[in-house]
């Protein structure tokens, strides 16, 4: 029905045309109505004017839908009724179209709001830029972190910071690093977390800005007040017999010096009790003197001296050297060599000592057990995600859940001649050497210390 209405009305003005143009020409050859003519001309002119317009009409409306759809406006209407009514079907379809972009505009503003209301929300900063240094989005966790209160683009950072700067620029997919920043006195140390993405062909970066400080500062007054709590305890387990045994001898000696003063001679008997007592007040000096010096050997490990080692030359020093202790006690001891041989960049010395520590506890653990046995497995990493891996593990009756925790702690040890230095020793110097150390133990099961490097 509309496409009728449109080819009657373009058909209309047609034959209007026409019917003028012969009447001019009649007019004009047959009378000498020029008054007649001239009118009957501007009638032409006028129909054709119209009728070019009617026909372009559909173009200008095509032209105008597609430039607002060009500019994102999507309030234009169409009259779907009217003196247009020809067009009607044409515009109402032009009014859908534009109709379901504004419902996807606004779905999309929704959307858009919503993930910066979740971005506003979250405790960490967060900050993403293309390859320009365009900052697309910046949280207000990020600019007070940053102390910015606006950014456009990550090179204004550089009043901020250099370092943090040169990270962000050169941060790569799912990169961590550490940067510290200084801010009227006040230190923050900045965990940098980069995730890397293609949007729409173009390079983004989304990085998260955490401020660990307060988390190493609790981390640090938290490990102060483990070590405090080790150290008051082994004082008091070593002080208080000393002043109980030291107020007995004195007891002693002045019923002794009583004695003497009515003339009776000083008993052997009393003579021998202050000797043993002195001698154990010795003993427990000695052993706080000791408990001092690990102290200070704890606290002031060298830093290690790198150069290349062979991990199977390493391992097979140090199955020499204890082998004849692991066969005195009759406890097996096996090691697995790598293969290929793995070259280390470490302190051999410093290496060799955390696994005698291994060992040598591990030989402990076990040899109570039936058929003790040690086994140490060495072996690198395809994917090259660490340069080497040993395991040294024991069928000792394990390690309890509780105890676990508290096995790095300096001083702390389970055993009644032990020092409680040894693997804190070990995880410093592992740490040294940027590996880590690690156990897997359950009351009852085998223990596995893994060393990583």
């Amino acid at each position: 029905m509309v496409y009728n209405q449109f080819r009657f009305k373009l058909l209309w003005q047609v034959g209007l045309t026409m019917l003028s143009m012969l009447a001019l020409v009649v007019v004009l050859y047959r009378t000498e109505w020029y008054v007649t003519a001239f009118c009957i001309g501007v009638l032409l002119l006028l129909q054709l004017y119209g009728l070019v317009h009617f026909v372009e009409r559909t173009n200008r409306d095509i032209t105008s839908f597609l430039e607002s759809m060009r500019h994102s406006d999507f309030t234009q209407r169409f009259p779907e009724e009217g003196k247009n009514a020809s067009f009607g079907h044409l515009y109402k379809a032009f009014n859908e179209i534009s109709g379901s972009f504004q419902k996807i505009k606004a779905e999309k503003q929704a959307h858009y709001l919503y993930l910066q209301a979740i971005v506003e929300h979250v405790g960490t900063g967060i900050i993403s830029y293309d390859e320009d240094g365009n900052v697309m989005l910046l949280n207000h966790v990020a600019k007070e972190t940053l102390h910015v209160p606006h950014l456009t683009n990550i090179k204004s950072l550089s009043h901020v910071s250099e370092p943090l700067l040169e990270v962000l620029q050169g941060i790569q997919n799912n990169e961590k690093a550490l940067v510290t920043l200084h801010f009227k006195g006040e230190q923050l140390l900045l965990s940098v977390h980069a995730n890397v993405l293609v949007s729409q062909g173009k390079l983004l970066k989304i990085v998260s800005l955490h401020n660990i400080q307060a988390e190493l500062e609790e981390q640090e007054v938290q490990t102060w007040q483990k070590m405090i709590r080790v150290l008051t305890h082994e004082i008091m387990n070593s002080v208080t017999p000393v002043i109980s045994l030291t107020s007995t001898v004195t007891g002693i000696l002045e019923n002794e010096i009583q004695a003497m003063q009515t003339g009776k001679p000083i008993s052997e008997e009393a003579l021998e009790d202050m000797q043993d007592g002195l001698r154990t007040i010795e003993r427990r000096a000695t052993g706080m003197l000791h408990f001092v010096k690990n102290y200070r050997r704890l606290m002031r490990l060298p830093l290690p001296e790198l150069q290349p080692v062979s991990l199977v030359e390493l391992l097979r020093e140090v199955y020499t050297l204890l082998k004849p202790d692991f066969d005195k006690e009759q406890v097996k001891l096996a090691v697995y060599l790598p293969q290929p041989d793995i070259v280390l960049q470490a302190d051999p010395e410093q290496l060799e000592q955390v696994l005698i520590n291994l060992l040598k506890n591990a030989k402990e653990a076990c040899r109570q057990s039936i058929d003790p046995q040690v086994e140490v497995i060495a072996y690198g990493d395809e994917n090259r995600k660490f340069n080497a891996r040993i395991e040294v593990s024991d069928n000792g009756p394990g390690i309890p859940h509780e105890v676990l925790d508290r096995l790095f702690i300096p001083f702390y040890t389970t055993k009644k001649q032990g020092s409680g230095i040894g693997l804190s020793l070990s995880k410093q110097i592992m740490r040294q050497h940027g590996g880590s150390i690690r156990v897997s133990s359950k009351s009852g099961e085998p223990t596995v210390f893994t060393l990583q490097l």
